[in-house]
């Protein structure tokens, strides 16, 4: 019996394209271990900043936890999303991703709450943000904080950033190496966590894993550059609901960094029912099966019902994993359903519609892993719309593969 299985929260949008930009301040040299280290200053000082930095920790305060700190390479990608994402418009994920990696950033995308106001109703933005920000603390321990404002044409735009943290670098990584270059990737894990792996996706799309032991919660691989181009760094490990992503970041070897987005920061959110994203997803992974030349996998109805329940129960009872304290993990649940294969593999996650979930996944080498394994033939997808969040509905996503 073979099972493998991933995990992501990224949020995932889809919309039309637009034109690009570059970034407000320059790109980073290294993903660093500290804000201190990397030396960045903050944006241009703003009440309104100031205002909502207190009004999460005062949150952090009433809910009894520790309150995060002010980090200035995520006040950058936040006021690069203030910048440029308008009206009824949601941020991209690649857009959101490429802004992390730009400012240094290596952990997965944050939980972002935007907001716009005339100019004179800046009062009501922030006590009505604080409401937001209280919802939006309860769904993880969040280490890190970033805001971004920009007032513009008498209106006022804001994004704000809560961010986990579940590992820290314990040497820079630089963001370029030399064509056959090498690095070190080293982090300290958070309590807790077992079974760290860090799995690199090379330039031709080809995923490599790596298992060093843990030793005094730290772990260490490398990078090795064969062909130039970019590989995607993650980190991984198991915690109490399965396998999670700690980190997931580009190094380019032998190839300068993109210096700007390749499309617009914000896009509109098309509105379809859960049957319909299944079917849109389905089509989403045959297509990146066909691209990575093995062969498309069939909707499996077993193994749907199975998915679907399964996130009924993560939207239920607030959760994105694998291991449910009501159902075990996806293996018991298959087993439970009277079937018997000898491949599981599982990716569950949590976004907004199913072209960037997709997107979302394969960025993420762990997940790619999943989707273009040659061994599945089958699959079954549930895809349920939770309580709307800072009013978008986010859509839970379990990608369920067997043989």
């Amino acid at each position: 019996m073979a099972a493998r299985s991933a995990a992501a929260t990224a949020p995932a949008y889809e919309g039309s394209q637009t034109p690009g930009f570059a970034p407000s301040a320059p790109g980073a040299k290294l993903y660093a271990p500290t804000l201190a280290a990397d030396g960045r200053t903050p944006p241009p000082r703003d009440d309104l900043r100031t205002s909502l930095l207190a009004a999460v920790r005062a949150t952090a305060r009433k809910q009894r936890r520790k309150p995060p700190e002010s980090d200035a390479r995520l006040d950058w990608v936040m006021t690069d999303l203030a910048r440029h994402v308008r009206g009824d418009e949601l941020p991209a994920l690649d857009v959101v991703e490429f802004l992390l990696a730009h400012y240094g950033l290596v952990e997965p995308s944050p939980h972002i709450l935007l907001s716009s106001v005339p100019t004179r109703g800046a009062a009501e933005l922030s006590a009505r943000a604080r409401g937001e920000i209280a919802e939006m603390m309860r769904e993880a321990d969040i280490d890190r904080v970033g805001v971004g404002v920009d007032r513009t044409d008498d209106t006022i735009y804001i994004a704000l950033a809560l961010q986990e943290r579940r590992v820290t670098l314990l040497e820079a990584v630089p963001r370029r190496l030399p064509s056959r270059g090498h690095a070190p990737i080293a982090g300290r894990i958070a309590r807790g966590l077992t079974h760290p792996e860090i799995v690199i996706t090379a330039p031709d799309g080809s995923v490599r894993e790596q298992t060093p032991p843990l030793r005094d919660g730290a772990v260490r691989g490398d990078l090795q550059c064969g062909a130039d181009g970019r590989y995607q760094v993650e980190f991984v490990a198991s915690g109490a609901t399965g396998s999670a992503v700690l980190a997931n970041f580009p190094v380019y070897c032998g190839v300068e960094p993109p210096s700007a987005s390749p499309r617009g920061a914000g896009v509109h959110p098309a509105a379809v029912t859960p049957e319909e994203a299944e079917k849109q997803l389905l089509a989403l992974i045959n297509r990146d099966r066909k691209a990575a030349g093995v062969a498309p996998v069939v909707i499996d109805d077993h193994l749907t019902a199975i998915a679907r329940a399964h996130t009924h129960d993560m939207v239920d009872h607030d959760f994105v994993g694998h291991v449910s304290p009501r159902t075990g993990g996806p293996v018991d649940r298959v087993h439970r359903a009277g079937l018997q294969p000898t491949f599981i593999s599982e990716n569950v996650g949590r976004g907004y519609t199913a072209d960037e979930a997709e997107q979302g996944f394969m960025s993420s080498p762990g997940h790619r892993a999943n989707i273009v394994d040659p061994r599945p033939r089958r699959v079954g997808i549930g895809i349920v719309f939770g309580a709307p969040v800072t009013g978008t509905r986010p859509m839970f996503v379990t990608q369920l593969f067997s043989n």
